[in-house]
């Protein structure tokens, strides 16, 4: 292959990454926990990574809502967005829409949308601080994650199902790693909240080992969607494209500890039509955000 050719390639796979407008359910801010080699990434930061790596907004999180409390992980994430460069919404400083064109800032786009993913615990007994049910998050907030073993959270309607009916009167999305769970336990509670949109997310492990028990509960449960930053087994997206439909899927980076072009070229890479990519890309998530009820 000549070094034209290479050229030739890079361009037309550039050409589809901005074509495909990519939109990240897994941006995420604050010390990695477990991964010594990955660096922060600052709040000032973030637009220059995203838009070098084609992709135009997306979710953001915060480490500290795991590793600390999660009071103090929406606190932070609350200031860092408030800290960003985008056009502030009235409550904690992140873009507002996600329809609007990038425009040109030099040779770096500004981010089309940034929102936040606060970190959720049971309604019951009730917590101070910043936390769904204890206070009204700020508009910029569009899900909800959490952490069921990190936390020591029954995944249980009888101690979640509070935050979960919490969840179904603003039609927000819950978001929880695959290791976070047990799978019978998921499997009831999203049968439990038929209306609740549940992100499975992949990381932080290789979630190739479990693929029986998640397609299965994708086949059972039609509110179970899939993030797809380690969504990586030869075929998996195509599979899952063709038994549950694209809108299942949702694209993720779970950057810094993963550089966005790697599940951004698995997905220019499957077999599957342009309109089925532009789904998993962004749209899926983008509606997943609109139809939030503030």
């Amino acid at each position: 292959m000549t070094e034209e050719r290479i050229r030739e390639m890079a361009e037309e796979r550039r050409a589809v990454a901005e074509r495909l407008r990519f939109f990240d359910a897994e941006i995420w801010l604050g010390r990695p926990e477990g991964f010594p080699l990955a660096e922060e990434l600052a709040p000032g930061a973030v637009q220059d990574v995203l838009a070098k790596r084609f992709v135009t907004g997306g979710l953001v999180s915060h480490w500290r809502g795991k590793t600390v409390s999660p009071q103090a992980g929406n606190e932070a994430l609350s200031l860092a967005l408030a800290s960003t460069s985008h056009k502030p919404c009235a409550a904690c400083g992140s873009v507002t829409g996600t329809s609007g064109a990038s425009e040109a800032s030099g040779d770096v786009p500004v981010i089309d949308a940034l929102f936040a993913v606060w970190t959720g615990l049971p309604l019951f007994p009730a917590e101070a601080g910043p936390v769904p049910g204890g206070v009204e998050p700020p508009s910029c907030a569009r899900a909800v994650r959490i952490f069921p073993k990190s936390h020591n959270l029954p995944l249980a309607d009888w101690c979640v199902g509070s935050l979960c009916d919490w969840l179904v009167q603003r039609n927000m999305p819950l978001f929880v790693w695959h290791t976070e769970i047990d799978w019978p336990a998921l499997y009831e509670l999203a049968r439990r909240f038929l209306e609740l949109r549940i992100v499975v997310e992949t990381q932080t492990q290789k979630i190739l080992y479990h693929m029986r028990p998640l397609f299965a509960l994708m086949r059972d449960c039609p509110n179970i969607l899939v993030e797809t930053s380690n969504f990586a087994g030869a075929g998996f997206i195509e599979y899952a494209v063709r038994e549950f439909g694209a809108e299942r899927l949702v694209f993720g980076s779970f950057v810094p500890v993963n550089d966005p072009l790697v599940p951004i070229g698995m997905l220019i890479d499957a077999d599957v039509s342009e309109r089925d990519k532009k789904l998993i890309a962004g749209d899926n998530l983008r509606r997943l955000i609109d139809e939030v009820r503030q």
